[in-house]
């Protein structure tokens, strides 16, 4: 059965349900702030003056709740005004304040949190300047039309903007952080100023992603769980959104309906091609990756760089590529394969990512110079398609590359990504 991050279809059903049937929640209408769209155990949430529950899919998040998991916990609130927070493992977060007016699309969200991981995906509400709030016992964040990652602890908080229009960072002195640009972020230390905007290494992204997205085997706290077959029956591939055209293949087979013709289509894990490096890494110098972070792969040497641009050195690379979407509302992850194709002489190269969320070709290509440093950066500009591309080359010799992109749809209903790729030549 498909994990915590491969529950678009249910979680969309769940999802439309509670967030527009009148009066389907036994709560105060003006307590009720979302729903639980996706968990998997052991994550609890403590409403005021009420004892700690285990958290399941389709539960109702009320005004201040207390919300905390485990090493093993994972959950994901869709909030009313179609934003979500994703909540890693050995988290606490609390809704301190939601005020919305879905009629003019304004109002007011604030969380606070004391330790853990987590991902918020903008909605209506962050649309307006400091509307979205997240507070930390070091930092306060406040994101505008995007998302970001938040890293945190009691003697700091890392923030890591990943797309939209800008991520402020606070500290409890000097003045904050604005940052516009994908794939950077801010540490803020305890009683200090938030840093200098710095470019977040594409495999700490891949590393945090892993622990936001699913399991395999997990049942997102359901007691009864869905068949493949029964979502299909149901007719939710023709009311929402949906990018799982493998699993929809197989459900047919099983309820005996013909599957329709398909382009084959993946839903990988983030950037295999990455984290298997960070494994491999980590076995060939003998450290345990069970209660330590793997070290990270080192950028391609400059001497490297000289000797591949002095023999205007051809490169092809293959992986993988993986990111949140927002596809008009409904937030899931998907997934598509990756392709980039380098002249380290010229320094032009092409960068494509195809059949991501099972149906779109984004594209990008440009010259850059790499005598100074292994990044590189493209703008993504295709017919309905903007963004932007910020990768790195690793390994002796560029044996590999990754990064990450954020791009939207300038067209047709509100689709937008970011993610990270990988591959290896």
């Amino acid at each position: 059965m498909p994990g915590f991050a491969q529950l678009p279809l249910r979680v969309g059903v769940v999802a439309g349900l509670l967030l527009t049937a009148a009066g389907a929640s036994a709560l105060a209408a003006e307590e009720r702030v979302g729903i639980n769209s996706a968990v998997n155990p052991d994550a609890t949430g403590a409403p005021p003056g009420a004892i700690a529950r285990k958290l399941a899919i389709g539960q109702d998040v009320i005004f201040n709740e207390h919300i905390t998991t485990t090493a093993t916990g994972q959950t994901q609130i869709l909030f009313l005004d179609e934003s979500s927070m994703t909540v890693g493992p050995s988290s606490d977060l609390t809704i301190d304040q939601f005020v919305y007016d879905p009629k003019t699309g304004t109002g007011k969200l604030a969380m606070s949190a004391t330790r853990g991981l987590m991902r918020y995906v903008g909605g209506r509400l962050s649309k307006t300047e400091d509307a979205v709030t997240l507070r930390t016992e070091t930092a306060t964040l406040a994101v505008r039309g995007g998302s970001y990652l938040a890293k945190v602890d009691s003697d700091k908080t890392e923030a890591a903007f990943l797309y939209g229009n800008q991520l402020k960072v606070a500290g409890a002195v000097g003045n904050p952080q604005i940052i516009k640009r994908p794939g950077w972020g801010s540490t803020v230390p305890r009683g200090g100023a938030a840093s200098d905007p710095f470019r977040v290494p594409p495999q700490r992204l891949a590393q945090d992603t892993l622990q936001l997205d699913g399991r395999s085997g997990s049942t997102g706290g359901a007691t009864v769980i869905p068949t493949d077959a029964k979502v299909v029956s149901s007719g939710v591939p023709q009311t929402i959104s949906d990018n799982l055209s493998g699993s929809v293949q197989q459900a047919q087979s099983q309820s005996g309906t013909p599957p329709a013709p398909q382009a084959n289509s993946t839903n990988p894990a983030p950037s295999p091609s990455i984290v298997n490096t960070v494994q491999s890494t980590a076995t060939n110098t003998g450290q345990s990756t069970t209660n330590q972070p793997a070290p990270l792969p080192f950028s391609t040497s400059l001497a490297d760089l000289n000797t591949l641009m002095r023999t205007h050195f051809n490169a092809t690379y293959i992986g993988s590529a993986s990111g949140s979407v927002n596809n008009n509302g409904l937030t899931y992850s998907a997934g598509g394969s990756f392709t980039s194709t380098f002249n380290f002489g010229t320094g032009f190269g092409t960068w494509t990512v195809t059949n991501f969320d099972g149906t779109h070709t984004f594209s990008s290509s440009g010259t850059t110079s790499l005598h100074n440093t292994a990044n590189y950066s493209f703008s993504i500009v295709q017919r309905g398609v903007a963004g932007i591309v910020s990768g790195t080359f690793f390994g002796p010799l560029a044996a590999e590359t990754g990064g990450n992109f954020s791009l939207h749809m300038t067209v047709g209903p509100t689709y937008s990504v970011s993610g990270i790729f990988s591959g290896k030549r």
